[in-house]
């Protein structure tokens, strides 16, 4: 299963929030001490002499003490941060941020914030209901442009903080997360399940070189077919209860439409792939010893057109072909599936091949005795590789060790007829 790493992802999106907010706060107190130092800074007038700058302030009740006084970021944060009400400036005759003059028909309103002048126009008034973590429920106050930014900033983290945390308990998501990690571990699973079992189910890329090896895969198969079986279930599951979820709010019901649509086509889409591939696990046994009498019924009936040769070895075949039939009688049993319908199926494939499986040049009855052997021994020795790949040593034992007999037996007699 793949990790949920949402919490990491909150964690190190809220220190990175806290990062944020601090280096603003620094930023906001470095903007007021350099704003109420220039706003306290004297005029000065070039006189005769370089060096020396007489002190001429335009606001005659502010102190001459401290007009030469820079304050540092510490002092402006305990000065911001104190209780005593803080000395409105002013001292400008004009708005900060329009430029209009202060006068009869242009009133001047502080920020209480920055608590600098400016004109009525520029003032925006921003009441509790507008930012709901920056003020007390009722509590209106005045706000320059610049201000305006900085409490509409800080309003929008903390209501984005709080909606992020209200949706982490909503039901819907909580489905959302648990069926992404479902899905993210099907689609992981769902290809190489394929592809093993294609290698051990596929009848015509089974080979003796992957014998040794066929148990090893069998049993990721097996494996991997067990946890794909829980992984559906557990998204069938899923599915359901985004059905089910109660709905209160239109948006609400959009997710849960847009959910539906897509979890029900990825279903469509990787379910019926599953089905077809365990059905044919299941019936692999079945599937090999069907193919194996197949096999057996098409050569016999090559074999037949010679009398000679049928004569002298029809009654090993026939012996042969009856316990590869009741081995696929008891893996159909097995299987669940009807003999009678399976029979039928089967006789219908035997009958409507006209290709010879044992690749002779001219037909059957004009071909020597010792060709014929020699092709029916070698089809035999691939019939039995097949099985021996395709199914587990415990499986088809009976049918394994009739063909084998049968095989060795027209060997000896094609190494005597070769002897002079």
């Amino acid at each position: 299963m793949i990790r949920d790493k949402s919490s990491t992802y909150f964690q190190c999106r809220e220190e990175a929030r806290i990062n944020k907010k601090e280096s603003d706060r620094k930023e906001f107190l470095t903007f007021m001490s350099e704003r109420s130092y220039n706003n306290n800074q004297p005029a000065s007038i070039p006189s005769s002499s370089p060096s020396s700058f007489p002190n001429i302030f335009l606001n005659k009740s502010s102190n001459n003490n401290n007009s030469n006084f820079k304050p540092s970021s510490s002092s402006t944060s305990s000065f911001i941060g104190s209780s005593q009400p803080k000395e409105k400036l002013t001292n400008k005759p004009y708005c900060f941020n329009c430029g209009k003059e202060f006068g009869i028909f242009t009133s001047k309103v502080a920020c209480d914030l920055c608590n600098i002048n400016f004109c009525v126009p520029c003032i925006k008034k921003i009441s509790s209901k507008d930012i709901t973590g920056v003020l007390r429920e009722g509590q209106v106050k005045n706000y320059c442009p610049k201000c305006v930014f900085i409490v509409t900033r800080e309003e929008t983290t903390r209501k984005f903080s709080f909606n992020c945390e209200k949706a982490l308990q909503d039901p819907i998501y909580l489905i959302y997360s648990e069926i992404t990690l479902v899905r993210k571990s099907i689609i992981g699973c769902l290809p190489n399940f394929e592809y093993l079992a294609e290698s051990i189910t596929n009848f015509n890329n089974a080979s003796a070189k992957n014998r040794e090896t066929f148990l090893q895969v069998y049993n990721e198969v097996i494996t991997l077919q067990n946890d794909l079986s829980v992984l559906f279930k557990d998204f069938d599951k899923q599915l359901k209860l985004i059905t089910s979820s109660p709905i209160t709010t239109q948006k609400q019901d959009k997710i849960k439409l847009n959910m539906k649509s897509t979890y029900v086509s990825f279903l469509q889409q990787n379910l019926p792939k599953f089905k077809t591939i365990q059905n044919q696990l299941l019936h692999l046994e079945m599937n090999t010893c069907t193919n194996t009498y197949i096999y057996l019924s098409r050569i016999s009936l090559d074999n037949r057109l010679n009398r000679e040769f049928w004569q002298k070895y029809g009654n090993a075949f026939q012996e042969t072909m009856g316990i590869v039939r009741q081995d696929l009688f008891s893996a159909t049993i097995k299987c669940g599936e009807n003999w009678d319908k399976h029979k039928n199926l089967i006789d219908d494939l035997i009958v409507l091949e006209e290709k010879s499986h044992l690749n002779l040049l001219v037909p059957p009855n004009k071909e020597i005795e010792s060709t014929l052997l020699r092709k029916n021994i070698e089809f035999l020795s691939k019939v039995l590789d097949q099985i021996n790949v395709r199914v587990k040593p415990d499986e088809l034992k009976n049918s394994k060790i009739s063909i084998q007999q049968l095989r060795d037996n027209l060997s000896i007699v094609h190494k005597q007829g070769l002897v002079f």
